[in-house]
């Protein structure tokens, strides 16, 4: 049993007992190593929120995890931050990376219509990659989707950047915003 194998065993297995209708994180490394039941509980977030991401998962390998990990769940919402393993890998272009995108946000409208998207943007620390064209097509695929779309690029130049993609994300997992969250969201 290699680790993806492990790891959809273990959401299987979690997702028997988790609750419906919550919120998701699917995505790669980054996503995986956001410590989410902590900070759910410091920024106070009023809904259940899983994170099914996987080390180094690959937009490619992503639709075939769908069903164990995100679906089974029925999520209100869905977070997708996916992309920066394939630009890590540099195997795939950018056209190609979207084209995978669109399978996963087609199968999971397809799975649940009243379920929100969020497709993220990809962060990345390697100088040699440049995520920036990538999120631009992610935004504009977001919104050719009636997707939302969340950019947290500046969470890299934090000193803990996955809390601060955390803090950027949690407007996204509300289901209604307090005034004090509307000016910070508007960084009023």
């Amino acid at each position: 049993m290699n680790i993806y194998e492990r790891e959809v065993e273990n959401f299987r297995k979690l997702n028997r007992i988790a609750k419906k209708n919550s919120v998701v994180l699917l995505g790669s490394t980054f996503a995986k190593d956001i410590p989410v039941s902590e900070l759910v509980q410091t920024f106070d977030i009023d809904c259940n929120v899983y994170n099914r991401s996987l080390t180094d998962l690959s937009v490619f390998d992503a639709e075939k995890l769908l069903d164990d990990c995100v679906i089974s769940l029925s999520p209100k919402k869905i977070l997708l931050q996916l992309g920066e393993t394939d630009l890590e890998r540099g195997y795939r272009t950018i056209p190609e990376i979207l084209e995978a995108y669109e399978k996963i946000v087609a199968k999971l409208k397809n799975a649940n219509k009243h379920c929100e998207i969020i497709i993220v943007s990809v962060c990345e620390k390697n100088s040699e990659v440049y995520p920036e064209a990538l999120n631009v097509k992610l935004e504009e695929l977001a919104k050719k989707h009636k997707c939302q779309y969340a950019d947290i690029s500046p969470a890299f130049s934090n000193d803990s950047p996955s809390v601060k993609a955390f803090s950027l994300l949690k407007y996204f997992m509300l289901d209604r915003l307090s005034f004090y969250d509307a000016m910070n969201l508007l960084n009023v």
